[in-house]
């Protein structure tokens, strides 16, 4: 509604100027072509219709860039999935599945004709014709050898799809077949469909060997892992698991409301997955049986597919919407508005990024999610991190009552912690040249060590109650150790203590030197940022906040001072005279952390109210902000590099948030319509309308 009545304003103000007229300075036609797509593109961000967003921040920036449209589509095109390829086939795409390599993709149509596809350039690679109507289940061979589709009236067809050759027919259904799957070996085939019959073939003979029943149409099959049991979904809302040796039922998964569409195996076989038209998809102990968790989504639900993990799930509706699932906690990731009648199959490649939808409408689509995903939620720590650093490109360190950790981003963006130490670690820094690194400890001990090895080069005694805060100086010469109340200087050469800066009257739990590294600032729970001499080891500066001060940090250009605590908003100080520059997020509940980006461009802040802000430090203005964490966030870090920014929760998560596309925004109005054609959109600019093809 709020772009809709933007683009009414954008109407008429046009009307008046061609009348002669002119419209006022700050209404001008770009601002509110601007201000309507930035409305566009926020509401697709809130629907998670990724593509749709990049492309209406895109369109914004064209008339007027901002910052608020450089974030948006920033975090817009780091999130959205990309079409590769589609096609429009006559008749409703019924049925798809992948190769176990994820090189072909087989396609079951309406028209008879089962299709085989290369993923990656979407060349028709052959068509398999013997059907004499509609294909509705297709499955591949555990080792790709052979391809099994089904339909109706009812038979099974084996083919050696690489020879285009029919290598078997099945016929004992008699009605249609709705579902089909190879047993781990290749050696039975399960099926299933409107005759409520579940059989299972042996692929070599053609006889079957096993039959099950439902109360209604059988809808999907599939074999556990290990081959030991088959698991079956019907339009009776019940799920249910077949002991292939006993012959047996073992378990009736009951709960849902509406016909049970689609079921998996994890790969590890320990668990199921349900998905039902109730829009709810259900988690249950392949073991016992037993129903482990629930997952509602505003989506209904036509079909659905899941990774061998069950970290992400696909699923299509009715309405033709395709969504991704977080599989943890049902989260929607994506949700993606391509087909304009009813979805009627997807399928998800192996590799976990790739995934196929069809439709009712006869589009065959190919999308592909980033790289590098958007956000990583990593559990591992059993108490909360208080600190965070990276001491390379590549590797953060994560520190907390329980000791530090090293976390790095391996080969295909995997990430893989090691412990660092056993002693508590609550304060953290990284020493320029990365060679060293500085560890405060709950029991009022800071130590240096070396980066690589973790051994201990320093141990630096004396610090009363525990050491909150620890930084290097720029050339690395020094490290500063925050106390109760006073701080200590330390020769990181060789471990001499060379100053002792006293005045607070509290304990000090933020440092930071500027980037001369004449000047240390602390912020401390006596309610005072001070400002230090460094050479001199004397006092500079004293400003009262009012509240306990817990973060501080100097821009990297410029003699500016940000402070941050409890009960007072973000300040930003010329800190020659001490002067207030500005003033950010007045209604700030507790600021516990603050980390400002390698190029000084950017200011993000965490603390009591979940989630990350971020902000602009040229002008103050609140760019966006990261949620998806609980509880209080009380550790912030940039990578060197400005690509990525963690956080660190009360939870005992970290949140690993791509930044790089933010930081480095496309140059405005450039490129739109490589970005369309990207996310299969086309634009009536006469009706602000993006749409998907």
């Amino acid at each position: 509604m709020r772009w809709w009545c933007l683009a009414l304003m954008l109407a008429s103000c046009s009307a008046h100027r061609s009348s002669g007229g002119e419209a006022p300075d700050a209404m001008t036609a770009r601002d509110l072509r601007a201000r309507v797509y930035e409305a566009k593109g926020d509401a697709a961000t809130e629907s998670r219709q990724w593509g749709v967003a990049a492309a209406s921040f895109a369109l914004a920036r064209a008339s007027r860039d901002s910052l608020s449209a450089q974030w948006g589509q920033g975090q817009a095109v780091d999130r959205a999935s990309t079409l590769r390829w589609s096609k429009r086939i006559q008749g409703s795409v019924l049925a798809l599945a992948f190769t176990p390599d994820g090189r072909v993709l087989a396609s079951g149509h309406y028209d008879s004709v089962v299709r085989l596809w290369d993923v990656e350039r979407g060349e028709l690679l052959a068509e398999l014709k013997g059907h004499t109507a509609e294909v509705h289940a297709v499955a591949f061979s555990p080792d790709g050898r052979w391809l099994a589709s089904a339909g109706r009236p009812g038979e099974l067809r084996v083919w050696d799809w690489r020879q285009g050759r029919q290598h078997a027919v099945i016929q004992g259904h008699t009605d249609v077949v709705l579902g089909v799957a190879f047993s781990p070996d290749g050696r039975w085939l399960a099926s299933g469909g409107l005759d409520k019959a579940v059989r299972v073939w042996d692929v070599a003979t053609g006889s079957e060997l096993l039959r099950f029943h439902h109360d209604d149409n059988v809808i999907a099959v599939v074999f556990s892992p290990d081959g030991g049991r088959l698991l079956s979904t019907s339009a009776d809302r019940s799920a249910r698991v077949w002991d292939v040796a006993s012959r047996k039922e073992v378990h009736r998964l009951l709960g849902h409301e509406e016909k049970v569409e689609a079921g998996a195996f994890s790969s590890d076989g320990q668990r199921i997955m349900t998905a039902a038209g109730d829009r709810a998809v259900r988690f249950w102990d392949a073991r016992s049986g037993q129903l482990t968790d629930v997952l509602r989504n505003s989506g209904n639900v036509s079909v659905a597919a899941i990774d061998g993990r069950f970290q992400s799930l696909v699923q299509g509706g009715w309405d033709g919407r395709v969504q991704l699932i977080d599989g943890h906690g049902g989260a929607l990731l994506e949700r993606l508005d391509a087909h304009h009648a009813a979805v009627m199959s997807v399928a998800l490649s192996p590799d976990g990024r790739t995934f196929a939808s069809g439709g009712m409408d006869g589009v065959l689509d190919v999308w592909r999610r980033p790289e590098v995903p958007s956000r990583v939620v990593v559990r591992g720590h059993s108490a909360w991190v208080e600190a965070l650093a990276f001491s390379q490109e590549r590797e953060l360190l994560a520190g907390g009552e329980e000791g530090w950790w090293r976390w790095r981003i391996e080969e295909g963006n995997d990430l893989r912690s090691a412990p660092g130490g056993t002693e508590s670690a609550v304060s953290l820094a990284v020493s320029p040249d990365r060679e060293r690194i500085a560890v405060g400890t709950m029991k009022g001990r800071a130590l240096v060590l070396d980066a690589r090895s973790g051994r201990v080069l320093l141990e630096l005694p004396g610090v009363n109650g525990s050491v909150r805060a620890v930084a290097f100086s720029p050339d690395g010469t020094l490290v500063a150790v925050a106390g109760d109340p006073d701080i200590q200087l330390w020769s990181v050469m060789d471990g001499r203590p060379v100053g002792l800066l006293q005045g607070h009257t509290g304990k000090v739990w933020a440092l930071a030197f500027d980037s001369t590294g004449r000047r240390l600032a602390s912020g401390s729970k006596d309610k005072t940022v001070r400002t230090w001499d460094v050479e001199r080891r004397q006092p500079l500066l004293r400003l009262d906040l009012g509240e306990p001060v817990r973060a501080v940090a100097f821009t990297p250009s410029q003699p500016h001072l940000v402070t941050a605590g409890m009960r007072q908003p973000i300040r930003v100080w010329d800190v020659e005279g001490g002067r207030l520059l500005r003033t950010l997020d007045e209604k700030a509940v507790g600021v516990l952390a603050l980390a400002v980006s390698p190029d000084g461009r950017f200011l993000a802040s965490s603390g009591m109210e979940q989630g990350v802000k971020v902000w602009s430090l040229s002008s103050g203005e609140r760019l966006g902000g990261f949620t998806g964490q609980q509880g209080f966030l009380a550790a912030l870090a940039f990578s060197p590099d400005g690509a990525l920014l963690v956080s660190a929760a009360s939870d005992g998560t970290l949140q690993w948030n791509r930044f790089e596309s933010i930081a480095h925004p496309s140059p405005a109005g450039v490129g739109i319509e490589d970005l369309l054609h990207r996310y299969g959109l086309v634009w009536d600019e006469a009706r602000f309308l993006l749409q998907y093809r």
